[in-house]
């Protein structure tokens, strides 16, 4: 095989029905909410383009509604009517200019009800959504009929409009899941009953747009190959389903999505608990239920090794990389050629999904330049005059501003504390299941350090050698604040981040019974929870919300209920700490004032509302500074890093 790569699996050649790919790289669909009114903007097309700009072979569009009662909300296109094809024609020729090719997502929700309650759902069965409960319109035979031209009538118009192809969404429990599915699908006739009437529709539809479509254009079928409920579709079902359609001829290649909008949903955006390629071995199982159509394998693929290993012992054909080229949009084209240390690493935090979820457009923390034109090879503008900056602060606030200042030209030099840089995130990748924030440090160091960033490290700067510089960037961070707790120092009480400084060293806290409380819901707190319930044989987790981990995106939230449940911690919610005495850590119920006592408590550890580090600030006041991240209001850590990379371009 001769490729030009150290990686030479992943980068040799893949013919997917009539098109042919220069490698085995994929961009699954990806939700972006970058629409407008239903309507194409250049940041949709932009954010699909760069990554065709940056090597991958295959760029699969995120969802086009097929049918008015599919747009979930504003932000997703509509394919059924032709407003949006000069759009869509500008958004392939730009892809094909890059030397890929595009498929796009046809989608319908069924009776799924996310964001747009006021549409009535339209489900295959009477059981309600697992997500909002909500019981649909069950549609008839005809109404079915009708809906499968219609995802053929939005396939010949993507044709039209210069795509090389369309992937049929058939998985996380949206309608063609709920057809496929026993669990779901409880109908009896045509459409309904056994396997060969489950997967009518997808035939039916599939046959129309081969009807309706040039030759050689691609149909793909995304679908679960474990759907993670009792009666639904498990892998010797999604093993079944592929060999049947496959044996049609209809589909050229599968793609599999793991879970619905049950409990399961965690496995459709597995997390940093997650191991690396944590479903290969399913997609290792549909290829040889696939019969020679290719299988794109996904889920928590980032490293490029792991994705040659995917293609070289027969997981997948293709690799679709989702979260990895939301990260870096130029991935395939930096590992093509080796240049492993310069990717952007993606650490399944699962922040960006959250963005999407919530109906807001895609972010990622540490992508500032996420859809925009040239993203995929960009380069600070140089500064019209370098100045000598300051930036005091080495977590990754300061990290960024100083990398992307010294990018510009600047002569930058690093403060920090700590003679270890990466501040607060340094301490959560001392978490058990966090241990990947740690790369994300290790990029902004390298990228500060190649650029010539000089560092001060162990100290913090003051006001004195501060004088030196032109431009002061303060980057000093937070602090959890101390609970309103009258205490006797019985219980010794410490915050989460004393808690991550602790577990590296010697002083790893264990004992009987540890309190936890929660004052905070993100991810970091309950990577202590998680620490805490290793290390002690009792935990009591205290909020005084209703309800937990309302800072974590939804899919990994569950992560956060399931392994607080299965080691067996007790939760109070609508609770507080209110007082330590002779041990005894008192508790009071937030709405009704009721007590109870915590007895023979060996630690309490707090996660609160932070307080700005502002003293440096308040040293500095008479000078002309800049504040970025918590120490100007502490938020979150894609604030922290945008606001670091803002800062240095302004400079």
């Amino acid at each position: 095989m001769s490729i030009d790569s150290q990686f030479p699996h992943l980068f040799s050649p893949l013919r997917v029905g009539g098109i042919e790919l220069r490698n085995r790289t994929a961009l699954p669909a990806t939700l972006t909410n970058y629409a407008r009114a239903s309507r194409v903007t250049p940041r949709w097309s932009q954010f699909l383009i760069e990554r065709a700009r940056g090597g991958c072979a295959l760029v699969v569009s995120e969802v086009i509604a097929v049918d008015p009662q599919a747009i979930a909300h504003q932000a997703i296109v509509s394919g059924y009517a032709p407003e949006n094809e000069i759009a869509l024609r500008q958004t392939a020729d730009g892809i094909h200019a890059a030397g890929s090719h595009i498929v796009g997502q046809l989608w319908h929700p069924g009776r799924q009800q996310l964001w747009q309650p006021s549409h009535s759902p339209m489900g295959v069965s009477d059981q309600p959504d697992a997500y909002s409960w909500t019981v649909p319109h069950v549609m008839s035979d005809a109404e079915l009929d009708r809906l499968a031209g219609a995802y053929a009538d939005t396939a010949a118009r993507l044709a039209r409009c210069g795509f090389d192809g369309i992937e049929l969404h058939g998985a996380h429990g949206y309608l063609i899941t709920q057809l496929l599915s026993p669990w779901s699908n409880t109908r009896t006739g045509r459409f309904g009953g056994s396997r060969d009437g489950r997967t009518a529709f997808c035939r039916l539809a599939a046959e129309r747009i081969r009807d309706l479509c040039p030759e050689g254009f691609v149909i793909g079928l995304k679908m679960p190959a474990r759907e993670g409920v009792d009666g639904g579709i498990d892998p010797s079902e999604a093993a079944a389903i592929t060999a049947e359609l496959a044996a049609t001829g209809l589909i050229d290649y599968f793609a599999y999505g793991q879970g619905n909008f049950s409990t399961s949903l965690e496995d459709h955006v597995p997390d940093m608990h997650y191991n690396p390629g944590h479903f290969i071995d399913l997609h290792k199982q549909m290829r040889a239920a696939a019969g020679g159509v290719p299988v794109m394998a996904l889920g928590r693929i980032s490293e490029p090794a792991l994705a040659e290993r995917v293609v070289a012992e027969g997981y997948g054909d293709m690799v679709g990389l989702g979260r990895a080229q939301v990260a870096d949009a130029a991935w395939a084209n930096k590992a093509r050629g080796g240049d492993l240390s310069h990717i952007r690493p993606t650490v399944f935090n699962n922040f960006c999904w959250g963005e999407v979820h919530a109906g807001k457009p895609l972010e990622e923390f540490h992508n500032p330049m996420l859809g925009r034109d040239g993203e995929h090879a960009f380069v600070p503008d140089r500064a019209t005059k370098a100045r000598r900056v300051a930036v005091v602060g080495a977590g990754p606030a300061g990290l960024e501003c100083a990398a992307t200042a010294a990018e510009r030209g600047h002569d930058v030099t690093l403060f920090g504390a700590s003679a270890e840089p990466g501040g607060k995130l340094r301490l959560e990748a001392a978490l058990p299941g966090h241990e990947e924030m740690a790369r994300v440090i290790d990029y902004l160091l390298g990228r500060a350090e190649r650029a010539g960033v000089q560092f001060e490290l162990g100290r913090m700067a003051g006001a004195g050698r501060l004088s030196e510089f032109d431009t002061t960037v303060l980057a000093t961070g937070s602090e959890c604040r101390a609970p309103a707790i009258q205490s006797d120092g019985s219980v010794p009480t410490i915050d989460v981040r004393e808690l991550a400084r602790r577990l590296n060293g010697d002083a790893a806290p264990r004992g009987h019974r540890a309190v936890l409380f929660d004052f905070d819901h993100t991810a970091m707190t309950y990577g202590a929870a998680d620490a805490l319930a290793a290390r002690f044989d009792e935990l009591w987790l205290l909020s005084p919300r209703t309800h937990l981990a309302q800072a974590v995106n939804y899919c990994s939230s569950l992560g956060v209920h399931r392994r607080l449940h299965v080691a067996g911690v007790n939760i109070l919610t609508a609770a507080e700490p209110v007082a330590v005495a002779r041990r005894s850590i008192r508790v009071r119920n937030v709405f009704s004032g009721a007590e109870r006592d915590l007895d023979h408590a060996d630690l309490l550890v707090y996660a609160t509302p932070r307080l700005v580090n502002d003293r440096l600030a308040n040293a500095l006041a008479a000078r002309d500074v800049i504040q970025i991240g918590d120490c100007m209001a502490p938020r979150n850590l894609m604030i922290a890093v945008h606001e670091g990379h803002g800062a240095a371009l302004r400079l």
